[in-house]
């Protein structure tokens, strides 16, 4: 068919204007993306009245974009069709952050297992990681503190957010438990056991727990033990806290008679009289072993004392079992001088009132001071000064004893003997001495009394 050159001319021009002159549309003016998202076509809402998206030329200038920092970024986005129609659009990106913080356990599982008596503080257990702040574990809150001193399960409300106010909120169960058994610290797990004693574990070792008290603790034996047995026995000592968690320790066990016999005496230390009698063994109680019994008849005595000297005196009593063992107790001998626990009585009423005339017990003059004193133990002497004198032994100044009398004359403006006091030892005597200074202590170097000593005298 043939086809006028005015048509196909015509028809050119009509071909011609049907070719694509428009351009592809951005609709978007401002987008956001969340943090560390990469920028594609897909995101500006490109589009063209012919050809779809895929078959646009899309350049993204990203050049200033950076997806890992939160902020507004102006992005240069050009779109060209397949007729190189083309369009270019700024548009402000915003990158956001939506995502809350993830707390993190340490620990597998929906509880958290701690030891009794560790750290308290809950960050030592719990992380919290943020996607664009990191490590923010530091900003945890509780609803309260964690108390790890007691067993059982506590349940805390954690609280976190990041700096773009996404929160994280999580309940977690801490469970607070023992699992540490207890400690049996001893020297040597291979015990001499005392013939006849009952074991306790307490002498030989001691025992504790991270948690639990020793009263708590079950300490048990796995056989009995024979505290009189010549065979070595060999038992199982466990210690259980009340969480159940065990320790054990093997012991060899030795029976031997290690202990030496008990001596008993009736008194540890006695006074006695000079020149008075004294039997060493009246003192002796018992003396009993745990193994061989009643040993009181085998006890050697070592007396030294010699009454008429006056000192301190040690007695020994001395015993051996048959298994060596042997033990000595001492009695302390104090022999003094005849009249000393006289002296002593008198002593105490130092500080009492001078009455002429009175004989005590808390008033006297000075012979019935003398006379109250003896009379006290039991001897009797005259009731003046005088009589005193012509009733006791002279007595060289020198050779004075304790208990000795001591006399003066003329202390009233009188001759003859006007006064007496109980000489105590050490130059010293003791007497009534008068109304302004009652009974007291005076001693015979005085000058006054020095120039009135009359002499000593010895009653008996």
């Amino acid at each position: 068919m043939f086809i006028p050159l005015l048509f196909v001319s015509t028809l050119g021009l009509v071909g011609y204007a049907a070719i694509d002159r428009v351009a592809p549309t951005i609709d978007a003016s401002q987008i956001q993306v969340l943090y560390g998202t990469e920028l594609d076509k897909t995101m500006f809402s490109i589009s063209d009245n012919c050809d779809s998206l895929d078959a646009l030329d899309i350049i993204i200038n990203d050049d200033t974009y950076d997806a890992y920092t939160l902020g507004n970024y102006n992005v240069e986005v050009t779109a060209t069709d397949l007729f190189s129609n083309t369009i270019t659009k700024t548009v402000n990106v915003e990158v956001i952050d939506t995502l809350a913080p993830e707390i993190i356990k340490q620990t597998n599982g929906y509880t958290i297992d701690i030891e009794v008596d560790s750290s308290n503080n809950i960050t030592d257990y719990i992380q919290a990681i943020d996607n664009v702040d990191g490590d923010v574990t530091a900003f945890i809150e509780y609803d309260k503190e964690l108390d790890t001193s007691t067993l059982g399960s506590q349940d805390i409300t954690l609280t976190v957010s990041d700096n773009s106010d996404n929160t994280a909120t999580e309940t977690i169960e801490f469970n607070i438990v023992d699992t540490t058994a207890p400690t049996i610290d001893i020297e040597n797990d291979t015990i001499t056991l005392d013939y006849g004693k009952e074991f306790l574990y307490q002498d030989y070792m001691t025992i504790s727990d991270n948690y639990d008290s020793e009263d708590d603790l079950e300490v048990t034996l796995d056989k009995d033990i024979d505290p009189i047995s010549n065979e070595t026995q060999t038992v199982t000592l466990t210690v259980t806290d009340t969480s159940g968690n065990a320790s054990n320790v093997t012991l060899t066990i030795d029976v031997e008679d290690i202990s030496a016999p008990e001596i008993s005496l009736t008194k540890t230390s006695v006074k006695i009289k000079q020149d008075a009698s004294f039997d060493a063994s009246s003192y002796l109680k018992s003396a009993i072993d745990n193994k061989d019994g009643d040993l009181t008849d085998e006890v050697v005595i070592d007396d030294s004392v010699d009454t008429s000297k006056t000192g301190k005196y040690t007695v020994s009593y001395t015993v051996s079992d048959s298994s060596g063992n042997e033990t000595t107790e001492t009695l302390t001998v104090t022999v003094q001088k005849k009249y000393q626990e006289l002296v002593d009585l008198a002593l105490t009423k130092v500080g009492c009132s001078y009455v002429w005339g009175a004989t005590g017990p808390n008033t006297f003059d000075c012979s019935g001071f003398t006379q109250w004193c003896y009379r006290q133990y039991g001897i009797y002497i005259p009731r003046t000064a005088a009589s005193q004198y012509s009733a006791t032994t002279r007595v060289d100044k020198s050779d004075l004893e304790v208990g000795d009398l001591v006399f003066f004359k003329g202390t009233t403006g009188s001759s003859g003997i006007t006064h007496v006091g109980l000489y105590i030892g050490g130059g010293q005597f003791v007497h009534a001495s008068g109304t302004k200074t009652g009974v007291k202590i005076s001693s015979l170097s005085e000058s006054y009394y020095v120039k009135h000593y009359a002499g000593g005298g010895h009653v008996g």
